[in-house]
């Protein structure tokens, strides 16, 4: 079909335009070039001569190419890694991953023993009286006190139920959902800067194909135009004529204005600033057949949202060890070594002073604490239980979402080859009805229906092939192995 294999480098250079900005010399050589490139590549439809327009076409193509060249272009895997690295969620999530990884030691999970040492000086001025048995009396005014106590304590609870190796584990388990969470982070951002993506790519084809619906109802307008003026057609052909170029205009400037705003919401999710420019030429992927046993075994295997229930389940399964440690015996060793002076310049005692090592161990033997750890078991059971139906309850979901994301990607490829086919008849259809209308053979009514069947398939191609990107996405998301 002649006029979609000039959409490709059409498309290139309209989108191009879009991005330039402040080149205006550029801009202008760029849209003179776009004009003759797109009347000579229709010409060339409708009338048959190709050779030479051919040529001419391509030697445009490569001129205006170099003009928008100044534009910054993007693919796909250059706007996913740009997401993964800047996404200001996809860096809080790897922060908050990484207080996981801090806090996963044995040191938390109150394996290891503690030390603490103290030193207390005091000194003063007292007044001493003092009356001994033998008779002595002591009588002091103003007398120096000084005294020193230090001492380094090492306690360690080398037994407490088994409860730091079920902590241990608990705190592995809770660094590997903050893995996850990133994990999960990461593919929703590359799924949402896939969905920006093609938005963009469905917006551009749009309007390439909503440009060419202007160029035919004008070129349209102009045969009825010609027409009227010689008699041969009545004012109303040429009306309607103008409404429908009206309308496609109207149509293209909207389609602009969403562009306008894909890009921003594009920007935003590579961390951009909102006004940035970007040029995007590309086109939807290929069919790609699904297996949906494989996509079954990924998505146990790898799906985040799996990974985190079943995490979550684990966590509950270990606090529930935690409660149980507390109907154990629990074993303490403790080490202490103290120095001890104290100095008086009146009293009985002058000086005292003694120092040296001491070594204890304690068992503590739970015999009634109020029912508390019953209590928190049963809570513990319903948690449990409740964290198992989620579990069941996400895989439902994912199952569902998943036989509708492939129903919808087979769907959208049967109807894009679908209308591929529809459009090289539609296409051949109106070639010749634009021949029949300038020989008066057709009414305009039978040529503007052409015209808008023509239009409307290009919409529902471009729709379908968009849905088939964004169906193959979301199975892709569902895997856990999104690119």
């Amino acid at each position: 079909m002649k006029i979609f294999s000039s959409t490709p480098p059409l498309l290139f250079v309209i989108v191009s335009i879009l991005f330039l900005g402040s080149q205006a010399i550029v801009i202008l050589c760029s849209f003179i070039g776009v004009a003759l490139l797109y009347s000579i590549t229709l010409f060339s439809h409708f009338n048959g001569k190709s050779a030479k327009l051919k040529k001419c076409s391509f030697i445009l193509t490569v001129m205006v190419s170099t003009h928008v060249s100044y534009a910054q272009t993007i693919t796909l895997p250059q706007a996913i890694q740009a997401a993964i690295q800047n996404n200001y969620q996809v860096l809080i999530t790897k922060n908050e991953s990484n207080i996981g990884a801090i806090n996963n030691n044995w040191g938390n999970a109150g394996a290891l023993p503690t030390v603490n040492a103290t030193v207390n000086k005091s000194m003063g001025s007292i007044s001493i009286q003092q009356e001994l048995t033998n008779g002595t009396a002591i009588k002091r005014e103003g007398a120096a006190v000084n005294n020193l106590n230090t001492s380094l304590l090492a306690s360690w609870r080398f037994f407490d139920g088994f409860k730091m190796f079920a902590t241990k584990k608990k705190l592995v388990e809770l660094q590997k959902i903050g893995q996850t969470n990133f994990t999960k982070q990461v593919n929703e951002t590359i799924y949402n800067t896939t969905v920006a993506y093609y938005t963009i790519v469905q917006l551009q084809q749009q309007i390439a194909a909503t440009q060419q619906a202007i160029f035919l109802n004008e070129e349209r307008l102009k045969i009825a135009t010609a027409k009227f003026k010689i008699g041969t057609a009545a004012k109303t052909d040429v009306l309607q004529a103008e409404v429908d170029v009206n309308e496609q205009q109207s149509i293209l400037k909207s389609t602009q204005n969403s562009i306008a705003n894909a890009k921003i919401n594009f920007n935003t999710i590579l961390a951009k600033p909102a006004n940035s420019q970007v040029l995007i030429v590309d086109s939807f992927k290929t069919y790609m057949h699904i297996q949906i046993e494989t996509v079954q075994q990924k998505i146990a295997l790898q799906n985040p949202d799996v990974l985190l229930a079943n995490s979550n389940l684990l966590v509950l399964l270990l606090a529930k060890k935690e409660i149980n440690a507390q109907l154990l015996p629990a074993a303490t060793l403790s080490s202490n070594y103290n120095f001890s002076r104290n100095k008086s310049e009146a009293g009985f005692t002058l000086l005292n002073q003694n120092y040296g090592p001491t070594a204890a161990i304690g068992i503590a033997i739970p015999l009634f604490n109020g029912g508390n750890v019953k209590q928190q078991l049963k809570v513990a059971d319903i948690q449990i239980s409740n964290q198992q139906l989620v579990v069941a309850q996400i895989k439902n979901q994912i199952q569902a979402l998943l036989y509708a994301a492939v129903n919808n990607y087979n769907n959208a490829n049967e109807l894009a080859l679908m209308e591929q086919k529809n459009l090289l008849l539609i296409a051949e259809n109106n070639k010749i009805n634009m021949e029949k209308f300038k020989l008066l053979s057709i009414t305009s009514i039978e040529l503007r229906q052409g015209l808008l069947n023509f239009s409307t398939a290009q919409s529902r191609l471009i729709q379908a092939q968009f849905e088939s990107a964004i169906a193959l996405a979301q199975i892709q998301l569902l895997c856990g192995e999104i690119q």
